[in-house]
């Protein structure tokens, strides 16, 4: 198993890999202060127009969803994902 940095999870893009759509890059990770496990990861959502005065949402991606994080994008299966 290979280790990776939470610096450098972050700004990594993530593709839904079933529709190979582009959903944003990695702005957060929630972690059980607990035990230290990533929960979820929290995507900058990509929202055409929004910096004309539209607030947008983040993104948050349940661990369990992610199939793959490779050098340069995190690979996440197709669900229905909070905003």
């Amino acid at each position: 198993m290979t280790m990776i940095k939470t610096s450098e999870l972050r700004k990594l893009d993530v593709v839904n890999m079933e529709e190979g759509r582009y959903l944003g890059s990695v702005c957060d990770l929630d972690v059980d202060p607990d035990t230290g496990r990533v929960l979820a990861l929290i995507v900058d959502e990509v929202r055409p127009f929004r910096f004309w005065g539209g607030r947008h949402a983040d993104l948050e991606i349940p661990w369990k969803d992610v199939v793959l994080v490779g050098a340069d994008v995190v690979l996440v299966k197709n669900r229905t994902w909070k905003r």
